[in-house]
């Protein structure tokens, strides 16, 4: 019963059953044809020596002679060379439908419409109470009809015949229903394997093997397919949990440096081993390490709330020129401090769209942040934003050593930095451009980092946003709300 409970089990009886019931029926459809086929073989054979035997009777019809043919017609040995079965009587009728003579132990007295389709030249045959009657004529010369020759027999030997066939037949239902069995089972494991295989490897999956995979290159289409998308899956949960591992290890270790940084300040400050100027150097120190760590930790929060996809649509178009202006307005104290300058090329066509103003200004300013920090002294920067068929493309360009081409397919990867000597002095922990990202899947838009890896060149990102644009009776709307405050 464990057996059928499985879904082996259950394809096996399933696959039996129905390969049964097509046995079954064709059992049944064979056995009518071969009992058909039967019969009428045994009518046929009986007709035949019936018209061999009329051909025999003398055309005198004479009683003695007659008798003495059917008489011998009838013994055993005769019998079983004529090709009569067992229990075979003869009768001859006259033209008239009287009985001239009959075989011994005959009591047939002839039916009235055997006779006169006999009679009228046709071979006419009939089943009455388990036995075969069967009338033929006897004619002269082949035009005049002189008699009738009558032939009836028992059913019994064809009867027995039919009996060993069926039997026979019953027997290799049997046989082809155990093969029928042995067939279901072996396509169930067949179908089920995959399976199996599925239950193993997920199995070895949540004991901590997350590199285990399937391999089902032989199997049908439609498992196969199901196997690469598992494979697909448990990589997709390999990639994730080693993510996860990454993420807490760099975290911790950002966390660590500056954390043991403000430790040591703060016990020479308590054991007031430091005094005057450079004990206020120490606490502005601190107050910077604090500050660092507090933009970290919003980071992350930030970067968790954008990849944890609990994202609620705005309600309010915003102004994407009044939007931009605020971000370079916050940017320029820091493109001045480096003598930096900003290029901008804005349309002027661009919409009011549907954006949380504060996703918009998180995206522009990290990509500002970072193409300040990685552009020398002095360098320009560009900045360009357009509308293009309800799309918001904004493109940012710096002039810095730019990425080597191996690093950009992990560039928005989080506290992914690039390895050159010339980085490792400029502040951040690799979660700027992450952060985009995430935001700007939020939007299902996208960020794309392009760039030569050559020295002077720089790099270009560029941020596309598939965002609706206000209806021009929302910003009357607005305008007029805005006008009545």
């Amino acid at each position: 019963m464990k057996f059928f409970k499985s879904l082996r089990g259950q394809l096996t009886a399933a696959i039996g059953t129905v390969l049964a019931l097509g046995l079954g029926l064709l059992l049944i459809v064979a056995g009518h044809q071969m009992s058909q086929m039967t019969m009428e073989a045994f009518i046929h054979e009986q007709q035949v020596t019936a018209l061999v035997l009329a051909n025999t009777v003398p055309e005198s019809l004479e009683v003695p002679q007659v008798q003495s043919l059917l008489s011998a017609w009838t013994t055993p040995r005769d019998r079983q060379h004529d090709g009569f079965a067992p229990d075979t009587h003869i009768s001859l009728f006259g033209a008239g439908g009287s009985r001239i003579a009959s075989s011994a132990g005959s009591v047939s007295v002839g039916a009235v419409g055997e006779l006169r389709g006999a009679l009228s030249g046709q071979i006419v045959s009939d089943i009455v109470r388990g036995r075969l009657y069967t009338a033929v004529p006897v004619t002269h010369d082949g035009r005049s009809i002189l008699g009738v020759l009558q032939v009836d027999s028992s059913l019994d030997s064809v009867q027995d015949r039919l009996l060993e066939r069926w039997i026979a037949l019953i027997g290799a239902t049997i046989a082809a229903l155990f093969l029928a069995f042995a067939i279901a089972l072996w396509l169930a494991r067949q179908l089920t394997r995959p399976l199996a295989e599925l239950q193993g490897v997920a199995q070895q999956m949540s004991e901590g093997q997350l590199d285990a995979r399937v391999e089902l290159d032989d199997t049908i289409n439609e498992l196969a397919s199901l196997g690469t998308m598992f494979n697909h899956m448990a990589g997709r949960i390999e990639s994730m949990m080693q993510e996860q591992r990454d993420f807490v290890a760099n975290a911790s270790h950002e966390l660590r440096s500056p954390l043991a940084a403000m430790k040591l300040r703060a016990e020479a400050l308590a054991c007031e081993m430091v005094k005057g100027n450079r004990a206020r150097q120490y606490a502005t120190e601190i107050n910077d390490e604090v500050s660092q760590l507090a933009q970290l930790v919003n980071d992350l929060l930030q970067l968790s709330r954008a990849e944890s996809g609990a994202f609620t649509p705005p309600e309010q178009p915003v102004g994407v020129m009044d939007e931009l202006q605020s971000c370079i307005r916050t940017a320029q104290p820091r493109l001045a401090l480096r003598q930096q300058r900003l290029e901008t090329q804005i349309a002027e066509d661009i919409p009011d769209v549907y954006i949380h103003p504060q996703d918009l200004g998180l995206m522009v300013g990290n990509l500002l942040d970072n193409a300040s920090k990685y552009s020398p002294d002095g360098a320009t920067i560009n900045l360009s934003a357009t509308w293009n068929s309800q799309r918001l493309e904004i493109a940012i360009r710096d002039r810095g050593e730019g990425i080597p081409p191996e690093d950009l397919p992990r560039i928005s990867e989080r506290f992914f930095r690039v390895d050159r000597a010339h980085t490792r002095n400029i502040p951040g922990v690799g979660l700027g451009l992450a952060l985009v990202s995430a935001v700007a899947r939020q939007y299902s838009g996208i960020l794309r980092i392009e760039s030569s890896g050559i020295p002077g060149e720089g790099t270009l990102a560029y941020l596309e946003l598939p965002v609706r644009a206000a209806e021009p009776w929302c910003l009357d709307t607005n305008q007029n709300m805005m006008q009545a405050r």
